[in-house]
């Protein structure tokens, strides 16, 4: 990271700290840690009666009683057949309680009914899993000592009498018995008559696993008791694995009086079986000569894993009532989603993660959707977030951008299923409402009004986008809580003003404020204000328009002076005008924001068509009338200010000089912008600011004057004087250089046309 970058991070965080905390809202790096969340994982439930919250008590119960009331004479083999965390090993466990429980309570069935686990994935090798599973089985007969011993001890008196023979002969073969059956040759390593003897000790240890297996069909029969055999997580295995297992359960699944219930994932398991057997394993029938009997785990129930996805996510504010965003989002996404109990785990634990980061920063349902798309639906997540620019419209002009982004969206519409586009394109949709006519809708088409996204931080807003792929807010966008605040109830005007300087304070990445992104979020919630609320935050944006208007740098037609006259205007609308006017006339009254007051004017003229303005058309905020006593209040103010000689320090002239001309005749303030343009340059290059138009290009902005400049206003020989007076300002900032040159340039322009004109005019006469 370049250490101009580090420097505006350290700067941020501690802006950020510097904050003022209020009652409703204090920056997350003040607050304290939650208590730690503990995070699901994948082991199965064990109590039925208890822990069964998708219905698999019953059917634990039944399948419990079917292996218990069966006689199996020659052995059998059940198969439980689930998806890949559908909750095999759940509904295994359930058994097995149901099974003690039975036992504990002394049912007459089950005296001589015996149960255990074979754990086939720490044994390796056919041979091995066999002699494995005959040693587990013998271990739980325990009803008279096996021949082991016998076979160690004549064996080893076998060795003992040929032992130099045997060696020797064995070692000349190249060939090492051993107990798995296995063999090596000689080519690959010396043998000495030490290891061989070793080696053919192990081997004859150990019975052969055919005579452990008739000694165990005896036992068996004579004993009298039957045996349940649980083989789990099968489909955990590796091919080779599985088909040694399966290969087991054939080889030795007569056992009699013994029932082996094999818990798999059948396309996996069948999957490593084809591969052994000719042609399709499943059709040539291999498999279920090995399966007797299979049985499903039952589909669990929507309600129920809706129900267990709703206790497994952190605490979320509730989704809105009206409307059907969340229903669609249930519907096409999570619904779809969540089809095991596994599912729940993987999606519960991913929200705790990114709510943790993101809490109070991006929209709930969003981040559990684009969680959703992260573990079920990586291709479109990927798509998603490689797509930034086209999805947000981040440089891209219409209608070529459009276009680019409706191709984006066509290629991967392309590669989804026609199951999957059907779900996939209203959840996209849903996210990206202002794109939704690039995923088949109608252009211009969309869910829910934009300010609601921004109000609700949602992934198709930049702030969104930035938090949720990052994992934290950008320092480069407005903390979502002090919005949230600024829309709460009851905030008196010094509160507005203490999160407005706060958000004065607060910069991108270029340096520029924060306020007039903040306005804007604060403007899309509009609606939410209650009258109070409203009236508060319009005298709080007329105390702070000297500030906002001293950064508005070189925002242009966005920046925060054109954030803060829209949200005033958005106020209005929402008051009315009697309400409008009550408020306005208290401000006039008591404000000294010279600059915030005119500008107030200024615009209500514009919108009243009492003064006029290119393009607007009429709201009428107040009552038409109730403009001249507005008028009465401000020029006392002004006419203060110009004796006081105060001003030359306001930010911008243009509202000052328009409202005064308008209220008292033009006299006085050309004189008055003509005297401050010869004053010094930067004075000259506030007065620029209402005479040009800016344009941006590649990353610059481009002035240049208006084509018709208000002449009743602008003495534009004392500008031409003054540009010539101030053409070699050194002092000036590359802005304000920027302005006064594009102002030399134009009024230089301007006067070559009139120069031209007039020839024209002559030559015709």
């Amino acid at each position: 990271m370049a250490a101009s970058q580090m420097c505006w991070l350290s700067r941020q965080r501690a802006e950020c700290m510097a904050l003022p905390a209020g009652p409703h809202w204090q920056y997350r790096a003040t607050m304290s840690s939650p208590a730690p969340h503990t995070l699901a994982d994948d082991t199965p439930r064990c109590d039925p009666w208890t822990e069964d919250s998708l219905g698999f008590s019953n059917f634990s119960m039944r399948m419990a009683e079917a292996l218990v009331g069966q006689f199996a004479p020659n052995g059998y083999v059940v198969g439980l057949h689930g998806e890949w965390g559908s909750g095999k090993s759940t509904v295994l466990n359930f058994v097995r309680r149901h099974l003690e429980k039975w036992k504990e309570e002394g049912r007459p069935d089950m005296a001589n009914v015996e149960w255990f686990d074979f754990e086939p994935w720490i044994v390796s090798g056919h041979q091995d899993l066999a002699s494995a599973f005959f040693k587990v089985l013998s271990e739980k007969l325990g009803d008279a000592a096996d021949k082991r011993s016998w076979y160690k001890r004549n064996a080893a008196a076998a060795i003992d009498l040929g032992a130099p023979p045997l060696i020797d002969a064995v070692s000349n073969l190249g060939i090492i018995l051993d107990h798995t059956g296995g063999a090596a040759s000689k080519a690959g390593a010396k043998f000495t008559k030490g290891a061989i003897k070793k080696a053919a000790d192990r081997w004859l240890s150990e019975p052969s696993l055919q005579k452990s297996y008739d000694a165990l069909v005896k036992r068996l029969r004579k004993a009298d008791r039957r045996f349940v055999v649980f083989v789990d997580d099968i489909d955990r295995l590796t091919s080779d694995e599985i088909r040694a297992v399966m290969q087991m359960v054939k080889t030795v699944g007569r056992l009699p009086n013994v029932t082996y219930c094999l818990a798999y994932d059948r396309d996996i398991v069948w999957s490593a079986l084809r591969e052994m057997a000719p042609g399709d394993g499943a059709r040539s029938g291999y498999a279920e000569k090995i399966v007797q009997h299979e049985l499903e785990v039952p589909v669990a129930s929507r309600s129920g894993l809706m129900r267990m996805l709703e206790g497994s996510l952190p605490t979320l504010p509730p989704p809105p009532r009206r409307g059907i965003r969340w229903a669609e989002m249930l519907q096409g996404g999570v619904q779809r989603w969540v089809r095991h109990p596994r599912d729940v785990i993987r999606i519960g634990n991913a929200m705790h993660f990114a709510w943790a980061a993101l809490k109070d920063e991006v929209d709930a349902y969003d981040i559990l959707c684009m969680e959703g798309l992260r573990l079920f639906d990586r291709k479109v997540f990927t798509w998603v977030r490689d797509n930034r620019a086209l999805l947000l419209g981040e440089g891209m002009s219409y209608p070529q951008g459009e276009k680019e982004a409706e191709n984006a969206a066509e290629q991967l519409s392309r590669t989804l299923s026609e199951d999957a586009r059907a779900d996939i394109v209203p959840i996209l949709r849903l996210l990206f409402p202002n794109k939704s006519n690039i995923f088949g809708g109608r252009r211009g088409f969309t869910t829910e009004r934009w300010s609601d996204v921004v109000a609700r931080r949602g992934i198709a807003t930049p702030a969104g986008f930035s938090a949720y792929f990052g994992m934290a807010r950008s320092p480069a966008s407005v903390p979502k809580t002090v919005v949230d605040e600024a829309a709460g109830p009851g905030v008196a005007t010094e509160r507005h003003v203490q999160l407005i300087d706060a958000m004065i304070a607060l910069h991108d990445e270029l340096g520029n404020s924060l306020v007039g992104q903040y306005l804007q979020e604060v403007n899309h919630r509009i609606d939410k204000f209650a009258g109070d609320d409203l009236k508060s935050l319009l005298r709080a944006l007329v105390d702070r328009a000297d500030e906002i208007f001293t950064v508005d740098g070189d925002s242009g037609l966005f920046g925060p002076a054109s954030s803060h006259r829209l949200l005033i205007g958005s106020i209005m609308e929402q008051l009315g005008p009697e309400q409008s006017f009550a408020v306005l006339h208290d401000i006039f009254t008591s404000s000294d924001s010279v600059v915030g007051l005119s500008a107030m004017y200024v615009d209500l003229g514009r919108a009243l068509g009492a003064i006029p303005t290119e393009g607007a058309f009429a709201r009428e905020y107040i009552e038409p009338e109730r403009l001249e006593e507005l008028a009465a209040l401000l020029l006392p103010k002004i006419l203060a200010a110009d004796q006081a000689d105060t001003l030359t320090e306001l930010p911008h002239y243009y509202e000052v000089a328009r409202a005064w001309s308008h209220i008292a005749g033009v006299d006085a303030p050309r004189a008055w912008l003509a005297r401050e343009a010869l004053r010094d340059a930067h004075t000259l290059a506030k007065i620029s600011r209402g005479l040009l138009g800016s344009s941006y290009d590649g990353g610059e902005t481009h002035y240049s004057l208006y084509s018709a400049p208000e002449t009743d206003l602008y003495d534009l020989d004392a500008l031409r004087t003054a540009c010539k007076r101030f053409a070699d300002a050194s002092h000036l900032s590359q802005a304000d250089k920027a302005r006064v040159d594009a102002l030399r340039e134009g009024l230089a322009i301007l006067a070559r046309q009139d120069e031209a004109r007039r020839r024209r005019e002559e030559d015709r006469e």
